[in-house]
């Protein structure tokens, strides 16, 4: 059923503090239910059968007491603001000074910090008309009104004055942002990836991850495919579109049987017909496993989309897939000066591929494979450029890019191949080739004027990733592929991974489109550590390094593995299902390559 049936339902307190009350909801198809059970298990259980439903706990805020004291009274606000029944957090603004409260926009930013924030109980005159109220602790992290989550750390200290009004104190000119918990981010927030067709004509989605607050009267299906209408954010726009015509709303989203129904306004029906799988995948996508095993049917009002209906299955759309590869994605390595390909069973041994790259009649280095139907392979030939090689009988190496000190190759999933160009004392040139002449790829001041030493493309398409040394150690930055007809260009460069003492990146590659395996050695030995791109944070249930004496020397991974090659020509894979690590070659393989990435 849609969510505002259940929002009416009076809600059942599980736990009261200040300015807040607790209720453990499940939420799907717009639903925000408060199970008969009391027990949290039991809604989990009870998602379990329906991936339209997911539990969250809703935040009931309640309004100050009477004769509250001033630091009751910031403690209460600020507990009020992790309340999510409505946006405008009415509640919250009962705290506030009647000339504040209309003023106040919490939307503008919001701020995460760890552990509690502490008022300042310091001592103040009874009779005192305005008082100053310190509240401390830890900042992790902020969102934008975007959704967009960026990983901070440092000291948050923010003075409240509060006044009396009518005898009571009231906050009086706070700031204009919503802080929050990160444990009420995790209550009331989700990740969502957000799919978007990019730029250029080829088929394929990009994702773009925001956090958004879940509202009780929507629920996470419904959260999703609003916050996909409202547009990407500033940090992929240039380099997506989107198959939704303008003006296209959400209606509801229902589920009738096998069939997850969602019911656009008629707004929708203005999409061009050549966009229309384009649109299905958008929606299929962002939906993910909310509905998986199900159908997904689009209606216009109630009605079957242009009077003959629109239905469809996501898997149908998996060519869309923004990782491009699937967990199975065939394995490649080095040995004896041939690329070879990896069997099920390593006892077997690899077999050396199709064409040049299979044979040792040129020495090359650095392989890196495509994710063509017939694959191509691009190495470092001879020392003086790219060239490529078909992976089939008879196909020789073509160079496609010249240079002497080009980094290692990538691939996007656009068939062209990158480089970076190190040259002088503290410069950079990037340059791309689809098979013809090589292009120079437009890049900012500060990757322009620094040291590249490693370029690795997404597997989406839509960023790059870089190793970079500006004079004070190696960092690793991303930033976004715009693409313009056949000019490409770097955009928006963030920094991921700081310079730190005595710390060296070895390697990088992408798992998938969003994020990032980081390889540094330090003063402890190697580090392994997977970064989530679009958030700045570190995974902490990713792999670590292998518990081996070896040194890691080389990198590749794909959704649900890991591959790295050890100096004493090891190659291992770590599953992340199983959370092991096994050998897929020894016997001197070296440079294990997954298609892409």
């Amino acid at each position: 059923m849609h969510g505002r049936r259940a929002a009416h339902r009076p809600p059942r307190p599980r736990l009261a503090v200040a300015g807040v009350a607790v209720v453990l909801l499940s939420g799907g198809a717009g639903c925000a239910v408060v199970p008969t059970s009391s027990s949290p298990r039991a809604a989990e259980e009870n998602s379990g059968r329906d991936t339209l439903i997911q539990p969250y706990v809703r935040m009931i805020a309640t309004p100050p007491r009477e004769n509250a004291l001033p630091e009751e009274i910031v403690k209460g606000f600020q507990a009020a603001m992790a309340s999510f029944d409505d946006s405008r957090l009415p509640i919250a603004r009962t705290y506030l000074t009647p000339s504040t409260a209309s003023r106040w926009n919490p939307l503008k930013e919001t701020e995460v910090y760890e552990g509690k924030l502490e008022p300042d109980r310091s001592a103040y005159p009874k009779n005192a008309t305005s008082v100053t109220i310190p509240l401390k602790g830890r900042l992790v992290a902020t969102i934008d009104p975007q959704g967009r989550y960026h990983a901070v750390s440092g000291p948050l200290d923010q003075a409240f004055t509060l006044v009396k009004v009518q005898g009571q104190w009231r906050i009086d000119a706070p700031p204009d942002v919503r802080f929050l918990s990160s444990d009420d981010v995790k209550r009331a927030y989700r990740p969502v990836d957000l799919c978007y067709p990019s730029a250029t004509p080829s088929p394929g989605l990009v994702v773009d991850r925001v956090w958004v607050p879940i509202e009780p009267s929507r629920g996470v299906p419904e959260t999703r495919v609003r916050r996909l209408l409202d547009g990407p954010t500033d940090a992929v726009r240039d380099a997506v579109t989107t198959a939704f015509p303008s003006g296209t709303d959400l209606n509801q989203i229902t589920v009738e049987g096998d069939t997850v129904v969602v019911d656009f306004t008629a707004a929708i029906e203005s999409v061009q017909s050549d966009r229309i799988e384009a649109m299905k995948a958008q929606l299929a996508w962002t939906l993910g496993e909310l509905a998986a095993g199900r159908n997904i049917e689009i209606r216009v009002n109630g009605e079957p989309f242009r009077d003959k209906g629109l239905r469809f299955r996501p898997g149908d759309y998996a060519r869309f897939d923004p990782n491009v590869l699937t967990s199975s994605a065939q394995i490649y390595y080095m040995r004896d000066g041939k690329l070879q390909q990896a069997q099920e069973k390593e006892k077997s041994g690899g077999v050396p591929v199709a064409g040049a790259a299979g044979e040792q009649d040129v020495k090359f280095t650095d392989p890196a494979v495509s994710s063509d139907y017939t694959p191509r392979v691009a190495a470092i030939v001879n020392g003086d450029g790219v060239y490529v090689t078909a992976m089939s009988k008879g196909s020789p190496w073509r160079r496609v890019i010249t240079g002497k000190k080009l980094t290692a190759p990538s691939w996007d999933r656009y068939g062209q191949v990158w480089t970076a160009e190190p040259y002088g004392l503290q410069q950079t040139r990037v340059w791309q080739s689809d098979g013809g002449p090589a292009r120079k790829v437009l890049i900012p001041e500060e990757l322009a004027t620094s040291h590249v030493s490693a370029l690795r493309v997404s597997r989406d398409g839509a960023r790059v990733a870089v190793i970079t040394d500006e004079g004070l150690g190696t960092t690793v930055k991303v930033g976004t592929i715009v693409r313009i007809g056949g000019q490409a260009k770097i955009d928006d460069m963030q920094t991921l991974v700081d310079a730190r003492d005595e710390q060296k990146i070895v390697n990088i590659a992408w798992q998938d489109a969003a994020d990032l395996l980081v390889l540094s050695e330090g003063k402890s030995g190697q580090e392994l550590t997977t970064w989530s791109v679009m958030e700045g944070k570190i995974d902490p249930d990713a792999p670590s390094k292998p518990d081996t004496n070896a040194k890691i020397d080389s990198l590749s991974a794909a959704p649900g593995h890991v591959l790295a090659g050890e100096e004493d020509g090891t190659v291992l894979n770590y599953s992340i299902d199983k959370k092991d690590w096994n050998p897929v070659a020894k016997d001197g393989a070296r440079t294990p390559v997954y298609p892409l990435g």
